[in-house]
């Protein structure tokens, strides 16, 4: 009896074939019959209801479209599902947005760009240089390792923080899990690209947010519970040199709820746009590296970006 693999997402008609070779595959929202969720071994998803997943009996393979993990709903998932995140597929692109956010806040874009627009070119205060200054990337994943890569052609000090070094990882200095206080120590800019588990849940505190200078710039790009919110806004409150720059937010159903942040004048912000949503082009490459990990799976070879339950219950 064939595999029974079921989409949440509109696959094209090439990736469709590819899965056909190996599987039936069915479609949400497709005319025609739609298979009894109790035989489905594998599902591909962006968003999936806990209803879904417990009809479905027989599952034994979760491919997520997205990079993060993080919203599904992993107390219906049991342990023996093999789930695999779809990380690094996204990863030039958030690069690219972390650096724009970086670049708005330290040049000052937004600042100026409204002043002129009135009709104001008086030049007030100043900006601030990215050559020489001491980055930290948090998070050396694939997002991580291309933010670093980046920020040494701006000839930048960089210092990562995580699991592990990838071995292409372009750092002067590295800090595994246990040092994060020294890898933020004395930064002049930060940039969080970590995902969000029970382990990095509330890891950037008042404290640490002081471990940096008091004019420093810290970009967001990984997802906003990392980062203890009302500590974020006391510290921004208490020093208004300091710049937090982000694409993420806590109320991920209803960002304006958020505005106790973004409408602090020393924010930059962007409506969560660093990967897919705002580009065609970087979710049709998720989408193929999804699909052709759902190909390894049904081959018989081990799946990529495997994630550990114990790191989301």
């Amino acid at each position: 009896m064939r595999e029974i693999v079921y989409s949440t997402v509109k696959l094209k008609p090439e990736q469709r074939k590819m899965i056909e070779a190996y599987a039936e595959v069915y479609e949400a929202g497709e005319h025609g019959p739609e298979p009894k969720l109790e035989n489905v071994n594998i599902l591909i998803c962006g968003p999936v209801t806990t209803v879904e997943l417990n009809a479905m009996k027989n599952l034994r393979f979760i491919q997520c479209v997205y990079a993060g993990v993080d919203a599904l709903p992993w107390g219906k998932i049991p342990a023996n599902v093999v789930v695999a995140s779809n990380a690094g597929s996204n990863a030039d692109s958030v690069a690219e947005h972390a650096f724009a956010l970086l670049l708005a806040a330290a040049k000052r874009i937004l600042f100026f760009d409204s002043r002129v627009r009135d009709g104001d070119f008086e030049i007030v205060g100043e900006s601030r240089m990215l050559h020489g200054r001491r980055l930290c990337v948090l998070g050396m994943g694939a997002i991580g390792s291309r933010i670093a890569e980046i920020a040494k052609a701006f000839k930048m000090h960089v210092v990562g923080y995580g699991r592990s070094l990838r071995s292409v990882a372009a750092v002067d200095e590295f800090y595994t899990q246990d040092s994060i206080d020294a890898a933020l120590r004395g930064s002049d800019y930060a940039v969080v690209a970590l995902p969000l588990t029970k382990h990095t849940q509330g890891l950037i505190n008042y404290e640490r947010l002081g471990l940096m200078r008091r004019d420093g710039i810290l970009v967001n790009i990984g997802r906003a519970p990392i980062i203890v919110k009302n500590d974020l806004i006391r510290f921004l409150r208490e020093n208004p040199s300091f710049t937090y720059a982000t694409d993420v937010w806590w109320n991920i159903q209803n960002p304006s709820q958020d505005s106790d942040v973004y409408s602090l004048p020393n924010v930059v912000s962007t409506p969560w746009v660093a990967g897919a949503a705002s580009s065609r082009e970087t979710y049709e490459e998720m989408l193929r590296l999804a699909v052709e990990n759902v190909v390894r799976y049904l081959r018989g070879e081990k799946p990529l970006n495997i994630v550990r339950h114990e790191d989301y219950r």
